[in-house]
C-alpha cells in the first residue's frame, strides 16, 4: 500500500477500506519513513479517482500523531474531507472514518 499503485486515471468513483489504513503509520522496516508511505498512498489513490469521487476508511489510530499523519498526507495530495468519530467516549467502541 505504502509504495504506490498504478490504476488508470478515474478508475474509481467510490471506495470503502476497513482496518487497513492504520498500517501505513507503522514501518515494516527500518528503513521506512511512514509519512512518506502515506503521501505515496493518498497521491496514487487521489491519481485514480474520479473528480468528486468519496472514499472512506475506517481505522484503529496506535496513536493521535498518526491520525494528523493521515489527514495531513491525503489533503497534501489533494483530498478533501475529515475524521468522524463514533462512539468518542468509548474506549472499546470507539471508531475512527477518514471521510474523503
Amino acid at each position: 500500500m505504502g509504495e504506490g499503485f498504478r490504476f488508470k486515471a478515474g478508475t474509481f468513483d467510490g471506495g470503502i477500506s476497513v482496518s487497513a489504513l492504520q498500517w501505513l503509520c507503522v514501518p515494516s522496516k527500518k528503513s521506512d519513513n511512514p509519512f512518506k508511505r502515506c503521501c505515496k498512498f493518498f497521491q496514487c489513490l487521489y491519481e485514480c479517482m474520479v473528480m468528486g469521487g468519496r472514499i472512506v476508511f475506517q481505522f484503529y489510530p496506535e496513536k493521535k500523531d498518526h491520525i494528523e499523519m493521515l489527514t495531513t498526507s491525503a489533503m497534501k495530495a489533494g483530498f478533501s474531507g475529515g475524521i468522524v468519530v463514533d462512539y468518542p467516549n468509548s474506549t472499546r467502541a470507539k471508531k475512527y472514518y477518514l471521510v474523503l
